[in-house]
């Protein structure tokens, strides 16, 4: 059992994100189903080479051994970082157990911080089994091991799979909220602010979750809400945001559907 261990970001646009830093156990179930995923895939990369190279002569034998020792090291390196630039700082072990990488700042883990915390696992793993990392996880104020230490990284409790205050209701359960503030246009709703700039309530949202056609599906609806009736312009709404809200970090409170969609929207042509 872990005891939370909470982390308070400040932004630049002053900001307070609060996080939930991850233990030495959540991390190693996450680096176990992360390593049979790569052996499994590391087996079929191999099992491939040698079937399509062989060893049939002395250069195919050579080939072959390079070919599978640069798989490997991509499978070994190219796996993380392919997965926390690509999906919000999430690998298969990390999505199935509720885990996400970050910045120190709040924000999403980019492609250089992945490569530094990644390459500094060969450290992590002396002597052996990882013993240099699980110690540092647990020295470390932030549960932080070599490489997030050098990359400026944490391993936090996924902010959007706790971002619902009941377990297991969609987003669209009201019973899980307060009433939901004034919709688009209604009064006293705020306004995003000129093109191009996030306001601070939207400044940490992570939006890497959100696909291309996702987005233009979101994008055609609000482009066309208008011509909808009002009861299938809120279901439209409420089932698109439903689908949205499990792959967007940042969000934790009431907020209308319609409202939700263009947030999403904004924050992810801004950062495009």
């Amino acid at each position: 059992m872990e005891i939370d261990d909470r982390f308070v970001a400040a932004t630049p646009e002053g900001v307070s994100l609060e996080f939930v830093v991850a233990g030495l156990g959540s991390r190693f179930v996450a680096l176990l189903v992360d390593t049979v995923v790569q052996g499994v895939a590391e087996a079929i990369i191999v099992i491939a080479l040698v079937r399509l190279i062989g060893f049939s002569s002395a250069t195919r034998q050579y080939v072959t051994a390079g070919a599978v020792s640069f798989t490997t090291f991509l499978v070994v390196f190219g796996y993380f970082v392919l997965f926390e630039s690509l999906n919000a700082g999430r690998s298969p072990g990390k999505a199935m157990t509720g885990l996400r990488v970050v910045r120190v700042s709040g924000g999403p883990v980019g492609v250089r911080a992945s490569v530094l915390r990644n390459v500094a696992r060969l450290a992590d793993w002396l002597p052996s089994l990882y013993a240099v990392g699980a110690v540092l996880i647990l020295a470390t104020r932030h549960h932080q091991r070599l490489g997030d230490l050098l990359a400026g990284t944490l391993v936090v409790r996924d902010r959007s799979a706790a971002s619902a205050m009941v377990a297991g209701t969609p987003w669209d359960d009201r019973g899980q909220w307060q009433p939901a503030p004034p919709g688009p246009g209604a009064p006293g709703a705020p306004a995003w602010g000129p093109a191009g700039w996030l306001p601070p309530e939207l400044a940490h949202w992570d939006v890497t979750g959100v696909g291309d056609p996702e987005l233009a599906v979101v994008q055609r609806f609000l482009a066309a809400r208008a011509g909808y009736t009002p009861e299938a312009r809120a279901r439209l709404a409420l089932d698109l945001a439903s689908r949205l809200w499990p792959v967007v970090a940042g969000p934790a409170g009431p907020m209308d559907a319609e409202r939700f969609l263009e947030a999403v929207v904004l924050v992810k042509s801004v950062r495009r």
